[in-house]
């Protein structure tokens, strides 16, 4: 099962339905091929991809894709629920302030940790989605509820499959038109690797750690290892390559670390703890951060050398995965 379940083919395709947490075709066209089109899994030409969207393709060293200014960076005032610096959480309100966007497609979760996208469209509702959640969601869905509900601008944040999706839909030449133009910016994470929410919550958090997800505070990753932080304050670890039972197999396929076709791209990795490593990208990410940053909503500092060759070695470490992947599970229409 190579599908990512980001969302992109229910969001598009009029034809697939959300069926038992994954895409279920339920009136085939074989006239139509929206799914296949826009689908991260199916095909994928970075190089293609990269000259529409950047004017060129990477260079060799560019293992974190293209961007054009690499920093460390802290929203301000510290959130106490956002996770390593806020800094996503603090683009997205700049955005909004701005009118650079109407709504925002946020990731939140209920008291059991079961993720739920929100059309944020206030600050305030930004805020309360702030914090990492580390299990699987098909948030471009959303995207379509807004474009339905008749927002003009909007924005989003999610993983690289999803950045991936969306990208697609902007830059491949489709004639079926539906509000692409109204997708105005994408914010990526960094990600090695998302997780099954089964799988996650009953073969590590009450199975091994002997917690109920309600009484976790947070998740996080810190020096190779996987932590489970209660709301006692209590802390539960095992090494990364230990929770690889709980990784969710559509992830396997992937290369993209650093959400290479984001406008702007943010993730711990490369920073010191409470701040984050930002790539900008595009004009609109270069102008969203330039902005943010004169508004005092983030604070920077530079990204140490050692902090970007760390973030160079993840990336190429998924790429080594991808690549065995691809073969074990029989993908051949990813190309980087």
């Amino acid at each position: 099962d190579i599908c990512c379940r980001c969302g992109t083919c229910e969001a598009f395709c009029p034809r697939i339905d959300h069926v038992e947490n994954r895409p279920d075709l339920v009136n085939y066209d074989p006239l139509c091929g929206l799914c296949f089109t826009y689908c991260p899994r199916t095909f994928l030409d970075m190089a293609a991809m990269e000259s529409k969207l950047f004017g060129r393709t990477r260079k060799e060293d560019e293992s974190l894709g293209i961007y054009r200014k690499a920093v460390a960076a802290q929203a301000q005032p510290v959130l106490e629920t956002a996770q390593d610096g806020g800094v996503a959480t603090a683009l997205l309100v700049e955005a909004m302030q701005s009118g650079m966007i109407d709504c925002a497609i946020v990731t939140g979760r209920d008291e059991e940790w079961r993720t739920q996208t929100l059309i944020a469209t206030s600050p305030e509702e930004i805020r309360s989605a702030a914090g990492t959640k580390y299990t699987i969601h098909n948030s471009v869905m959303a995207v379509k509820e807004a474009l339905e509900k008749g927002y003009k601008k909007i924005g989003f944040v999610g993983t690289p499959c999803q950045i991936q999706g969306l990208r697609k839909v902007k830059l491949l030449d489709e004639p079926y038109q539906f509000g692409q133009d109204r997708i105005m910016l994408l914010v990526g994470l960094f990600c090695m690797e998302n997780f099954d929410y089964d799988a996650l919550m009953n073969g590590l958090v009450k199975g091994k750690f002997g917690l109920e997800p309600k009484d976790v505070a947070r998740f996080e990753i810190k020096k190779g290892m996987f932590r489970v932080i209660d709301k006692t304050g209590g802390a539960h670890e095992v090494k990364i390559e230990e929770t690889d039972p709980y990784t969710f197999p559509g992830c396997g396929p992937c290369f993209d670390f650093a959400s290479e076709l984001a406008d702007i791209s943010v993730g711990s990795v490369g920073s010191p703890d409470g701040w984050s490593t930002v790539l900008t990208r595009t004009d609109v990410g270069e102008k969203l951060y330039g902005d943010a940053l004169a508004a005092g909503l983030v604070a920077e500092k530079a990204v140490s050398e050692k902090g970007l060759a760390l973030a160079k070695r993840l990336a190429a470490g998924k790429v080594e995965r991808f690549l065995l992947k691809s073969e074990e599970m029989k993908v051949d229409g990813i190309i980087r």
